[in-house]
C-alpha cells in the first residue's frame, strides 16, 4: 500500500520525472481526464491541468507591474504598511526604463516566463493515474515529516528596530522627527521609520529615495559605534543563551529553552525580559519573535515590530494555524521569483502550498521541494546549524571604470592588507586566494591561486596580482576583489565560494556552508555566493541597487555580454591555478 512506502525527496522527484517522461506524447496539451479515461482529479484552487486561470493570470500580471517580476523595492519592510507600492515601481521604472538595469530585467524576467512555461507543461503532461500516485507519495513523505516534528524548543529572534538608524539617533537626537537614512546618494543601508512612511528603505540607492521623499537626510556609516553597541547587545543574549548566533550586527536567535527550565518563566515573559534589558542598557528598542523553531521565530519577530513580540506556541495546531494565511514571501528564502512561480500555480499563502504539496512535487527541483514541504508543515530549524567555521574572507571594492594599471593594483595591495589584517587578528592562515574582476560592461571573472599557509598581506598582494596580470589585457575594470580561504588545520571545501561581498559593508561578511535550509544559492551573474535565507531577499536588492547606482555602458561591437552563468552551476571562468612556492 502507498501509505507503508518510505520515501526520500530526491526519490520522490525521480518518480515524477520518470511519470512525466512517460507521459511525453503529442497529445500532452489534452486534459488528464481525456487521456486516462478517467475522472479528473480536482487540482489546486479548481486550476486546470494547464494552469492558472485568465482571470488568475490577468490578476498576477497586473501586480508585477512594469518590469515583471521585479519587485521594484515594494516587498514590505517594517514601517511601511501605507506606501504607495504602484508609485515606488512607477518611479524605479521611469529611472531606469532602457538602461542597463532594465535589459537584465526583462531579460531575467523572460527566464523566469520560461521556467513557468515549462512547468505547467510539465504539470500538463501528467496523468490522473501519475497525479494519484505522486499524491500518495507526498502523503508518505508528510506522515515521515510529522513523525520527525520537534516541538521541544523554545526560540527567540532578536530584531533590533532600525539599528544603524537608531544608533545615530541617539547620538544626534534632532533626526528622530525628520526623515533619516544611513548612506548616501548611491546606496542605502537602512532608513528610519520616519522616512520608511515614504517609501525609503535599505538597499535602495540614494537617488531613488530622495525622488520618493526630498525632505530625506543622509548620515555617514560609522561601523565602529555600530559594533560598540553590538557589543553591548552581545552581553545581553548571554545572559539567555550562552551559545546564541548572530545573523548579522542587529540580530541573534537564542535557545531559551534551558533558561525557561531555569526559571519557570515562559517565552513570552523572558522575551519581554530581555528586550527591556537591551533598551536599559543600550537605550535602544527591538523587537521579538518566540517559536518551537528558528524560522518561525525569525517570522514571529517581524510581526508587531517596532518594540514589539509575538509569541507562537508550541503544538502543531497552533503552527499549522499561523502559517494558513501567512503570505509565503513573508518567509525566509522565498524571494520574488520563487514567489512569482508559486503564484502561477496559485499559491499565495503557506496554507495554500500546503494543500499544493503535489504540484510542489510534481514542477519543482529536489532541494526547492524539501525546502516547501519544510515550510508548509512548519517542520524544520528547530536546532541551532552545526558550528559554521568561517570558509572565506574577502573584501571587494567598486569604483568607475578604469583600465589604470597602477591604480587597480595599488586597489589589490590595500584589500589584501584588510584581509591580511583580519586573519591575523582571528589567528588564520590561508591557502588559496582568490581574485575578483568585474569589467566595465560587467563581464565577472573569478581565478583561484593555492598558495603556502600565510596571513600576510605581502603574500595575499603578490598572489592576487600576479593572477591579475596572467589576465592581461583585460581592459577596463570597475570592481576587484581579493578572498583568502581554505584555512590552514580547517577542513578542505570541495565546493570552494566566491569572494565575500562587502555590499553589507562588513556587517555580514561571515561566510556559511552550504545548506538547503538555510541557505540560497545566488544565480546573479558573477556572483554565487551563498547566502542566508533569512538575507535572500536584502541580498537580491543589494543586486538591483547596485545596478541602478551606475550609469549604463555601451558595449562594443563584438564585445560579449555579460555573465552567461545558470543557476546552480559554477562559472567556467572560474579556475583553480596551483602555485608553487620558491
Amino acid at each position: 500500500m502507498p501509505s507503508t512506502v518510505s520515501v526520500k525527496p530526491f526519490e520522490l522527484w525521480v518518480i515524477v520525472k520518470n511519470c512525466v517522461s512517460a507521459e511525453k506524447k503529442p497529445q500532452t496539451s489534452a486534459p488528464a481526464a481525456s487521456r486516462s479515461g478517467s475522472p479528473a482529479l480536482p487540482h489546486p484552487g479548481g486550476m486546470s491541468p494547464e494552469g492558472p486561470s485568465d482571470d488568475v493570470r490577468g490578476h498576477q500580471d497586473a501586480s508585477r507591474g512594469a518590469t515583471g517580476f521585479t519587485a521594484g523595492f515594494i516587498n514590505h519592510k517594517a514601517g511601511m504598511e501605507g506606501v504607495d507600492q504602484e508609485k515606488v515601481k512607477t518611479l524605479v521604472h521611469d529611472m531606469t526604463h532602457g538602461g542597463q538595469h532594465h535589459r537584465e530585467e526583462s531579460r531575467k524576467d523572460a527566464n523566469t516566463e520560461g521556467s513557468i512555461a515549462k512547468m505547467k507543461e510539465m504539470y500538463a503532461s501528467l496523468s490522473t493515474v501519475h497525479i494519484r500516485e505522486i499524491e500518495a507519495r507526498v502523503r508518505c513523505r508528510i506522515g515521515e515529516m510529522e513523525a520527525q516534528r520537534d516541538l521541544s524548543r523554545t526560540w527567540i529572534h532578536v530584531d533590533m528596530d532600525a539599528f544603524f538608524a537608531a544608533v545615530h539617533t541617539l547620538e544626534r537626537p534632532e533626526l528622530a522627527s525628520v526623515p533619516m537614512a544611513v548612506g548616501g546618494m548611491s546606496m542605502i543601508s537602512t532608513a528610519n521609520y520616519v522616512a520608511r512612511k515614504a517609501g525609503v528603505r535599505s538597499a535602495m540607492p540614494g537617488f531613488i529615495a530622495v525622488k520618493l521623499c526630498p525632505s530625506l537626510v543622509f548620515v555617514k556609516q560609522d561601523f565602529e559605534l555600530y559594533k560598540q553597541y553590538a557589543a553591548k547587545l552581545r552581553e545581553v543574549y548571554r545572559l539567555y543563551d550562552a551559545g546564541f548566533d548572530c545573523g548579522s550586527l542587529d540580530e541573534a536567535y537564542l535557545d531559551i529553552t534551558e533558561y525557561i527550565s531555569r526559571t519557570g518563566m515562559s517565552g513570552g515573559e523572558v522575551a519581554a525580559k530581555l528586550r527591556g534589558e537591551v533598551e536599559e542598557r543600550t537605550s535602544l528598542t527591538c523587537s521579538a519573535g518566540v517559536a518551537p523553531t528558528r524560522r518561525l521565530a525569525k517570522i514571529c519577530s517581524d510581526m508587531n515590530k517596532p518594540n514589539g513580540q509575538k509569541v507562537l506556541a508550541s503544538s502543531r495546531q497552533a503552527v499549522v494555524d499561523f502559517l494558513s494565511d501567512l503570505p509565503v514571501r513573508k518567509v525566509g528564502g522565498i524571494g520574488k521569483v520563487l514567489e512569482g512561480k508559486l503564484a502561477a500555480f496559485q499559491i499565495s499563502t503557506v496554507g495554500d502550498l500546503r494543500q499544493n504539496l503535489h504540484v510542489i512535487a510534481a514542477v519543482f527541483t529536489p532541494a526547492t521541494v524539501d525546502f516547501l514541504f519544510s515550510v508548509a508543515l512548519g517542520i524544520g530549524t528547530e536546532t541551532r546549524p552545526p558550528d559554521a567555521r568561517r570558509k572565506g574572507l574577502g573584501h571587494e571594492r567598486t569604483f568607475a571604470p578604469t583600465s589604470d594599471t597602477r591604480f587597480i593594483e595599488a586597489k589589490l595591495h590595500g584589500l589584501a592588507e584588510n584581509v591580511g589584517e583580519a586573519l591575523q587578528k582571528e589567528g588564520l592562515k590561508a591557502q588559496t586566494v582568490t581574485l575578483k574582476i568585474k569589467k566595465s560592461n560587467f563581464e565577472v571573472l573569478q581565478r583561484q591561486l593555492s598558495i603556502p599557509p600565510s596571513n600576510a598581506a605581502d603574500v595575499i598582494a603578490d598572489a592576487a596580482v600576479h593572477l591579475l596580470r596572467k589576465e592581461r589585457p583585460y581592459g577596463s575594470l570597475r570592481l576587484v576583489g581579493v578572498k583568502a580561504s581554505n584555512f590552514d588545520g580547517a577542513e578542505m571545501s570541495g565546493n570552494q565560494l566566491t569572494v565575500d561581498s562587502m555590499l553589507t559593508a562588513d556587517a555580514k561578511n561571515s561566510e556559511q556552508p552550504f545548506d538547503v535550509e538555510s541557505t540560497y544559492f545566488c544565480s546573479e551573474e558573477g556572483c554565487g555566493r551563498n547566502v542566508p535565507l533569512e538575507d535572500k531577499q536584502m541580498h537580491e536588492d543589494w543586486h538591483l541597487a547596485l545596478r541602478l547606482s551606475r550609469q549604463p555602458t555601451k558595449r562594443k561591437a563584438g564585445e560579449s555580454a555579460a555573465g552567461t552563468r545558470t543557476k546552480g552551476k559554477r562559472d567556467p571562468s572560474q579556475k583553480t591555478i596551483m602555485f608553487a612556492p620558491k
